[in-house]
């Protein structure tokens, strides 16, 4: 081997060997302090790709275990109120069967039908005080619509009445957070706000309004806003004397026939049988409409009935809606009672927008909250019963962030709505055996609904549930193979560390003699 000065090629080795050791030993010191085995992608970037996506479906199955503990809390709410009703509902059994029989004096009568209504109110109680976080567990989060306080049967807005010049007519969407402003211009119309709503809603994510957004002039000539979003809610205003204020509207459950179906479907031209009654109570104003089917050579339809019924709603005098027909033929019918005048209700068949209502079903409803309920001894109509569209949907997810596609990441429940009128009972009483009678029925069916809703809910917990669990062991599963990527092993770390410090005092001992092992040349030269 040669002897040189210009270059020290053992202190070069020396040193690129403890510099390794000592970026090493940092290494080794990093994960003892973090616990960590990647503490950089430059550690592991394979595994740092795996141990984040795993992490990432721990933090949403976690919370999807809460979300599902919070659901299991709002049906357990459910059910309880509904098991309270069962006992309610099986004390009104006890009552009618009581009733039922022909030796009930007149006060025992009356006595037992005030412990009855007692039991139908504390239902309907029970169905507007059950909350869960705030919300009432047995009704919808659905907005109500906005309605303008102009417009009548008398004196509709139409969408070619004119805005006033410089109005402005202002939308605040909740569910967006977006505000829609319209002001209208020169010889502009009910017609163009209606678009500029429109193309905002239609926007969509981008838009001021949440999609679904509609504004209308319904059937009682005033401009309707709403949406079909989920609790959102709108706010509006405007100066426009035209429009007028605008306000809330609670719409209530409409009645739908149980007959009409996609297959045999109800039409204007279905003959009602000749002298059957439907009759339609109004709860705000006390109304009655009835309406006889006629007996004359030309039996009444379905239309007859929908002429009387709207020509009733949009009475604006208290006589009569329609006379007699005596039977001459006409089809008329016979038409007893009208509703307040002006009411805001209507009636509609095939093909209408009536929320609930199964093609082809006759469904009556009111653009106010006015508990209409109907009864009829037409077959060709069939039970009115209230559809569930003020139900409450109970939508748990349950996503690990990686499934997509609601059957595989939601839970739903629907929880229909409580009520007297929901449950059929609300036009029931026990004054008399015959009453009791059909009471008694009324009530035995009000019971299977209530335990068909409660073994729903009941199904639904368990199913959320058997999800808890499941998703426990897989948060256990992931976070565990997790562990085994990314955490460091302590006693292997240690033994480099110790390592990598025996190295590190050797390296810069060897250093220290390649050092001066060439100066060892200088001895050469003396």
């Amino acid at each position: 081997m040669s002897l040189t000065i210009l270059n020290n090629i053992s202190s070069l080795s020396a040193e690129n060997a403890l510099s390794s050791t000592q970026a090493n030993l940092q290494k080794t010191l990093t994960q003892l302090s973090t616990g960590l085995k990647i503490n950089s992608g430059s550690d592991d970037a394979a595994g740092l790709s795996f141990a984040t996506g795993m992490q990432a479906s721990v933090a949403a199955l976690t919370q999807s275990q809460q979300n599902a503990s919070n659901g299991i809390g709002m049906l357990q709410t459910a059910d309880g109120a509904l098991s309270q009703v069962t006992t309610l509902l099986n004390r009104a059994v006890t009552l009618a069967t009581e009733g039922s029989t022909s030796g009930v004096t007149t006060s025992q009568a009356s006595a037992l039908n005030n412990e009855f209504q007692s039991i139908l109110s504390e239902v309907n109680q029970i169905g507007q005080t059950t909350n869960f976080n705030g919300q009432n567990v047995f009704s919808s989060n659905a907005s109500t619509a906005s309605q303008s306080s102009q417009g009548s049967v008398t004196n509709p807005l139409a969408t070619t009445t004119k805005l006033n010049v410089g109005s402005v007519t202002t939308i605040t969407d909740s569910s967006t957070g977006g505000t829609f402003s319209y002001t209208a211009k020169a010889n502009d119309t009910v017609a163009q706000l209606q678009a500029a709503i429109t193309a905002a809603a239609t926007a969509g994510t981008s838009g001021t309004l949440s999609a679904g957004t509609t504004a209308v002039i319904n059937a009682y000539g005033k401009l309707q806003i709403s949406t079909s979003t989920t609790g959102a809610s709108q706010t509006v205003s405007t100066n426009d004397a035209a429009l007028g204020t605008m306000s809330s509207t609670a719409a209530s459950v409409p009645l739908v026939s149980s007959q009409g179906s996609t297959a045999a479907p109800l039409t204007g031209a279905t003959k009602l049988a000749a002298g059957s009654v439907t009759t339609i109570k109004d709860g705000a104003s006390g109304a009655t409409f009835t309406f006889t089917a006629d007996s004359g050579a030309t039996a009444s339809t379905v239309a007859d009935l929908v002429a009387a019924f709207t020509t009733a709603a949009g009475a604006t005098t208290n006589a009569a809606a329609q006379t007699a027909d005596n039977g001459t033929g006409g089809g008329a019918g016979v038409v007893t009672g009208v509703f307040a005048p002006g009411a805001a209700m209507a009636i509609a068949t095939v093909g209408a927008p009536i929320a609930g209502a199964t093609t082809g079903e006759l469904a009556i409803t009111n653009s106010k909250d006015n508990g209409l309920s109907a009864t009829t001894n037409d077959n060709a109509l069939g039970a009115f019963s209230s559809s569930a569209t003020n139900s409450n949907t109970s939508t748990v997810y349950i996503g690990d962030g990686v499934t997509t596609g609601a059957a595989n990441t939601q839970i739903t429940t629907t929880i229909n709505a409580l009520s007297s009128t929901a449950l059929n009972l609300n036009n029931n009483d026990l004054t008399s055996s015959a009453n009791s009678t059909s009471a008694l029925l009324a009530v035995t069916a009000a019971l299977t609904t209530v335990s068909a809703q409660r073994g729903t809910i009941g199904a639904s917990v368990n199913r959320l549930t058997a999800a808890t669990s499941n998703m426990s062991n897989a948060v256990t599963n992931l976070t565990s193979a997790t562990n085994s990527i990314e955490n460091a092993d302590i006693g292997k770390t240690v033994a480099n560390m110790t390592q990598y410090n025996v190295l590190q005092s050797t390296g810069m001992a060897a250093l220290q003699q390649s050092n001066q092992a060439q100066q060892a040349v200088l001895k050469l030269v003396q």
